[in-house]
């Protein structure tokens, strides 16, 4: 029987040796791995918190003390460690064990994080929430770049307020504040985390007291001290906002870890201790190449290689894009938030490096930088993942929209994906459909990009084109119309039909051609399919047409309420004859979960056979 299999509750961890610890850890790293390449999930940033985990749960007494992960995706092992080991075998699965801390999966997820720089602000408020005579931590780890998120920093400027209690952990794997090194700065850390350097600092000092000139003295060797420190260690941001600085630390030292953390324990002061770990750690593959391990499919272990090739979907195609334009145009820029090749543009950062801008963790600082860019004059491609970009929703409207500038919004992961509630763009039309100035386009296949984004530049005001993740499939059908410049808005009939008409938007509408041959062949009706392409501004004249006809359905992945589904509600209230119009999509109280998109279609009754079947009941009703 492995360590691990031992392990049920954070309390097994603490009986342990120091060898036990080292092969635990193996195990975890193992386990890790191999469940990561059957299912895929968040591997390297996983691999690299395997010592922490365990450092943490030993040194702190959970549930009376509690750890927010931040981001949520680095907690494998803490998933682990706490009671979901049989869990755990259905990673990312539908009604499975979910890649983030989720509160009612388990006692220990104290708090949902599946965007960045949450964990400082919740800490904050838990701590706040205590009673005076509670001495219980509250640990936030901050990891990937996190800690330098607008959020993150809005909650750093309030813990000299309100962070009694409140311990931060800085994960540093190099992916966002520099590792610090030397053997100075070591040797100072552990005298800083000594108990005995503190017992003999205090003692000492309350010696210098009974001397004469006692306080000259006492000046002089604390502006040695800090002198030393300000040289040595990256500490005086921290601690000019009132927060001690322990650091740097091995983050694959359970030993150095847990002799910090008891420290801290004995104070309550606010403290970050900046750990120093490698994204990847023990498994080859993902330390050479961490960020293509960091969020990755099925693989196969031995190799690193994914086991089956992906096609190339809407990312790069829009990557194809963006340099086929930035090739013609020498003012056209681009700007991520940290995700440069999960939006598909490696290749442009390597091409154009003097027009590529990476803004960090922090959508809302990368549209507001793109807005400065496009007030200079640039043309701006600002590439962020739908989920995230509703964290900078006021900076579009305030920053963007109002003034007219020239920024184009590329949504990618735009529908049902497999990560869950957190990351599903499945609510962002909700607020952008609204705002003045704004153009909103969706392609249905890959080879729409490329005209989308042509038209885009051209209209010189802002713009945004939402896409899914992967592939349309377009590839795989013969029959969808040959696919040009665009002019002007307008939506595309993709296939004429007599009984009903079907408008799809994105890759909806590649779909609508399935359920449309599926209609025909099982149910003799005869289906129109409309690509919308066009959701603000949207030419209603077909619709309106259409629906003094025949019944029509709208087919979206997005909230129906809010999505287009709310668009041709409005269209089909203008007319003063009877209508027959139904909205397929989400519904707003369903909340989808995670795990394969095709489940999340099913239990949400929006596959291809559901989808025709309530269109042939509903048509011939």
């Amino acid at each position: 029987m492995s360590i691990l299999d031992k392990i049920s509750k954070p309390a097994d961890l603490r009986p342990l040796t120091a060898e036990e610890l080292g092969k635990l850890a193996g195990e975890l790293r193992q386990r890790i791995i191999s469940q990561v390449s059957c299912g895929g999930g968040h591997l390297a940033p996983n691999l690299g918190t395997v010592e922490l985990t365990i450092a943490l749960l030993r040194s702190f007494d959970l549930p009376a003390e509690r750890i927010i992960w931040d981001v949520g995706h680095q907690s494998y092992s803490y998933k682990l460690l706490t009671g979901r080991q049989k869990e755990f075998e259905h990673l990312r699965e539908f009604n499975g064990c979910c890649g983030f801390p989720v509160r009612n999966e388990s006692i220990f997820d104290f708090y949902g994080a599946g965007h960045a720089g949450v964990a400082i602000s919740a800490a904050l408020g838990m701590c706040a929430a205590q009673k005076p005579e509670d001495r219980s931590k509250v640990i936030a780890v901050a990891g990937d770049g996190a800690i330098a998120s607008g959020v993150a920093l809005e909650g750093l400027n309030q813990v000299r307020s309100y962070g009694r209690n409140l311990v931060i952990i800085l994960n540093d794997n190099k992916m966002a504040i520099s590792q610090n090194v030397g053997a100075l700065s070591k040797v100072l850390n552990r005298m800083m985390t000594s108990y005995r350097y503190r017992w003999i600092k205090n003692s000492t000092k309350a010696m210098i007291n009974l001397l004469p000139k006692s306080q000259s003295i006492t000046n002089f060797i604390k502006n040695v001290e800090d002198t030393a420190k300000h040289l040595f260690l990256p500490s005086e941001p921290f601690e000019s906002l009132g927060i001690r600085y322990l650091g740097p630390i091995n983050g694959h030292n359970i030993h150095d870890m847990e002799r910090a953390f008891a420290a801290v324990k004995r104070d309550d002061r606010p403290v970050i201790i900046h750990i120093v770990t490698q994204k990847g750690k023990g498994y080859a593959p993902a330390e050479a190449a961490p960020e293509r391990f960091h969020g990755v499919g099925a693989f196969d272990a031995a190799t690193g290689k994914p086991i089956k090739k992906s096609t190339p979907g809407f990312s790069a195609a829009f990557g194809k894009a963006a340099c086929r334009l930035a090739e013609k145009d020498p003012d056209i820029s681009a700007v991520v938030a940290a995700m440069t090749s999960g939006v598909g543009l490696s290749d442009f950062a390597q091409k154009f490096p003097d027009r590529f801008y990476d803004a960090g963790m922090a959508e809302s600082h990368a549209v507001t930088f793109s807005s400065g860019l496009a007030a200079a004059g640039k043309t701006v491609i600002c590439a962020v993942y739908a989920t995230f970009m509703q964290r900078s929703l006021d900076n579009i409207f305030h920053d963007v929209c109002l003034m007219d500038l020239p920024v184009i919004f590329a949504l990618d992961r735009a529908g049902l994906v497999e990560d869950g509630p957190t990351h599903h763009g499945i609510y962002d039309l909700g607020f952008l459909l609204g705002l003045n100035n704004l153009t909103v386009m969706q392609p249905a296949c890959e080879a729409e990009v490329y005209p989308m984004l042509e038209y885009a530049v051209k209209l010189h005001s802002p713009v945004v084109i939402r896409y899914p993740r992967g592939s349309s499939g377009s590839d795989l059908r013969s029959d969808i119309p040959p696919i040009s410049a665009i002019e002007k808005p307008g939506s595309t009939v993709w296939r004429q039909g007599s009984d009903l008409a079907i408008y799809a938007v994105g890759a909806e509408a590649v779909r609508a051609l399935e359920i449309a041959d599926l209609l025909q062949e099982k149910y003799s009706l005869s289906a129109k399919v409309v690509n919308v392409r066009f959701l603000k501004p949207f030419d209603k004249n077909e619709l309106q047409k259409d629906l003094q006809t025949m019944s029509v359905f709208t087919l979206e992945d997005h909230v129906t309420s809010t999505g287009f589904g709310a668009i041709a509600a409005g269209c089909a209230a203008e007319l003063a004859t009877p209508y027959k119009l139904h909205s397929l999509g989400i519904k707003a109280d369903q909340a989808p979960t995670f795990g394969a998109v095709n489940k999340l279609r099913e239990s949400l009754q929006l596959d291809t056979e559901s989808i025709a079947r309530a269109i042939a009941e509903t048509t011939k009703r």
